[in-house]
């Protein structure tokens, strides 16, 4: 017999009842007298733990017969108005320190899963403030980029349209540092369209600028200055729309700068 057993044949209720076999009793009082530890925690009366800590009376009951209570059971029952021992109330505290033991489970495991929920929750709220850091970042990094400055330099470039939207740069200066003041000359001298709408966009869609109404220089070039430090690295689609008579606008033609 063992503590396991003892447990899930309620041993201690079935002993205080008398509903034991002979062996099941003295085996329960022989692994009491072997583990008096286990024996003390037990929710039994003082008195019945007393006798249950002594050795068996000589000639006591060993072998199986259905349902005789035990030498020392017997005993504490013979002294119950003296001891004032109730049976019942010995059952009902054995019930009560058993409920007690699988509350005190109940309560752990919850306190476990709380923990591990807890834990979880840490986790996934570090990985998050660590992405948010980087976005900030990646952001600061960005706005430092694309902060205006002064040129340091006016260059000055001549540059071909195409007649489809381009899917590689057509023009790549590349990233200019110090910022440069690019003064861009589009040749404009095919067809009659004197007045042209410039619109630039980078590659992600996002607007930069739009300048209407450029006139044609008398070279038939549509001139105009960007600085250099107002776009961030990346690619950027020039598209040249004309106005007809009718103040309405067409396409002309195309360009991709590569600042990056």
């Amino acid at each position: 017999m063992d503590r396991k057993y003892i447990e899930s044949e309620h041993i201690v209720d079935r002993y205080l009842s008398g509903d034991l076999t002979v062996r099941e009793a003295r085996d329960f009082e022989k692994f009491c007298l072997d583990h008096p530890a286990y024996l003390q925690a037990l929710p039994i009366p003082v008195r019945l733990k007393t006798r249950l800590s002594r050795r068996p009376v000589e000639g006591s009951e060993t072998g199986v017969f259905e349902a005789i209570p035990s030498s020392a059971t017997r005993a504490a029952m013979e002294v119950v108005e003296d001891d004032d021992f109730d049976p019942d109330e010995a059952r009902e505290e054995s019930r009560r320190f058993n409920f007690g033991v699988g509350l005190n489970r109940v309560v752990i495991m919850a306190l476990l899963v709380a923990v591990v929920a807890a834990g979880a929750a840490a986790v996934v709220f570090g990985l998050q403030a660590s992405s948010l850091a980087d976005q900030l970042q990646n952001a600061s990094k960005e706005m430092t980029a694309t902060q205006m400055q002064a040129p340091g330099s006016v260059q000055r470039y001549k540059l071909q349209m195409v007649k489809a939207k381009p899917s590689a740069p057509t023009f790549a200066p590349g990233w200019m540092n110090p910022p440069q003041l690019l003064d861009i000359s589009i040749d404009a001298s095919e067809g009659k369209i004197a007045q042209y709408q410039i619109t630039i966009d980078k590659t992600d869609g996002v607007r930069v600028m739009q300048i209407k109404r450029i006139m044609r220089d008398s070279n038939k070039e549509v001139r105009f200055s960007l600085n250099s430090s107002a776009f961030g690295p990346g690619n950027y689609l020039v598209k040249v729309e004309g106005y007809n008579w009718r103040g309405q606008t067409q396409d002309v033609g195309w360009m991709m700068l590569g600042l990056e």
